[in-house]
């Protein structure tokens, strides 16, 4: 059972410095992410842009349709 030479277990080395910087880039990552998901709810969610788009089976815009014509100008 006892041999003469014991294994030794592996040694992780780890460098304090690049867990840092990996720590840091996934936060980042995921706030980026967050941001994003934010600007595209709020984009989709403005006047302007249901507006530009056009009432949905109708073409006619959010304005156009507030004054009562079929488009702007007419």
């Amino acid at each position: 059972m006892c041999s003469s030479s014991p294994e030794t277990p592996d040694v992780v080395v780890r460098d304090p410095k690049a867990d840092a910087r990996k720590a840091a880039a996934e936060a980042a990552k995921k706030a980026n992410k967050e941001l994003a998901a934010i600007r595209a709810r709020k984009a989709k969610s403005t006047l302007l842009a249901r507006g530009a788009a056009g009432v949905e089976g109708t073409g006619n815009t959010l304005l156009a349709q507030a004054v009562g014509k079929q488009r702007l100008g007419s």
